[in-house]
């Protein structure tokens, strides 16, 4: 009898269960987590970061052409080249972007992704033209530094200048330096989440919106898209912590505030934000750890699972949804 209560209480008392189990997924593991339709991206090679590819790649962005705008008609263009934060940090180059005759208009800031060591503003050349006309918006496409040349915190003094500049300059540009936004991609969306905290905490300009797609939350390694998706084509786990060297150096801190979005501990009194997750990333879940801690401090937050999708996809919607929190914040 003995026996047979013990063997009920073991199916029966929460968390005598053993915890579930993950583990790093074979390749066609991997493909039923896509939609059919990006099945066949599984085949692709699956390649290892080093810095002699980063430097392969950043030379292909760099004799890379800027993509014709479809509605370049109807947008002024400027490319131009802001301060830095201090007095021996470089010049920051920026591409802005404005309907035409742009007068008191909110203002976004943009920041393109590549692993915090590569990637080109001319990524999003288009995204952010679209941006500036639909959202009816000025778009300033930030330029920042990358790693390891220009290891943490270079960026995200990149960031925090540009954000200075926007406020400072708002009127010259055709901005509202009262309504601000600041986004990126994956990289980029992990420096926007930063810069959010680092402005509340210096107490620098109000920001009134962020939005964060495909965001690194944290380096943590043991959540189980991490697991899962170690050994896959694209962005893989594997990928993290070359990436981590790369950006805070071999003895920095990954975990110190303001590396990203997750290390900090105080998440109150951040702007309302959008968080974006790809269900086939390994990045998903500490996106998705960020998105719940910021629910339970009472910020405004929406987050979006697309399931079946993986790193770096065009999002369906996505745009459409950042569109409609901008004319509901940034007004």
């Amino acid at each position: 009898m003995k026996k047979y209560l013990l063997f009920l209480l073991y199916f029966l008392i929460p968390g005598v269960l053993p915890a579930q189990q993950y583990h790093s997924l074979a390749l066609p593991e991997a493909e039923k987590r896509l939609l059919p339709q990006f099945g066949p991206m599984i085949n692709n090679p699956i390649k290892d970061i080093t810095f002699e590819e980063v430097k392969k790649e950043r030379k292909a962005q760099a004799e890379m052409p800027w993509p014709e705008l479809k509605n370049k008609d109807s947008l002024d263009v400027v490319q131009s080249k802001i301060p830095g934060l201090n007095a021996k940090d470089p010049e920051i180059p920026v591409t802005i972007y404005k309907p035409k005759n742009a007068k008191n208009l909110p203002i976004f800031l943009w920041f393109h992704g590549g692993g915090f060591v590569y990637g080109t503003p001319k990524w999003d050349h288009q995204k952010c033209a679209d941006y500036a006309l639909r959202g009816n918006a000025v778009i300033i496409n930030v330029d920042y530094r990358f790693a390891p040349e220009n290891p943490f915190p270079a960026a995200l003094h990149d960031a925090y200048a540009s954000l200075l500049w926007a406020s400072k300059n708002a009127e010259k540009i055709g901005g509202n330096p009262k309504l601000i936004a600041v986004g990126g991609e994956s990289a980029g969306a992990g420096i926007s989440g930063s810069l959010a905290q680092y402005t509340r905490d210096l107490k620098g300009p109000k920001i009134s919106l962020e939005v964060l797609e495909i965001p690194p939350g944290d380096f943590g390694m043991d959540y189980p898209s991490v697991i899962e998706f170690k050994r896959v084509p694209g962005l893989k786990s594997d990928d993290f912590q070359v990436l981590k060297d790369f950006y805070i150096g071999k003895n920095g801190n990954s975990k110190e505030k303001y590396v990203l979005p997750g290390n900090i501990k105080d998440v109150s009194n951040l702007p309302p934000t959008v968080i974006f997750v790809a269900g086939a990333d390994p990045l998903r879940d500490s996106g998705i750890a960020y998105a719940d801690r910021l629910i339970k401090a009472g910020i405004f937050t929406e987050l979006h699972v697309f399931a079946g999708y993986a790193h770096g996809m065009p999002l369906p919607e996505s745009m459409e949804t950042t569109i409609r929190l901008m004319k509901q914040f940034l007004k």
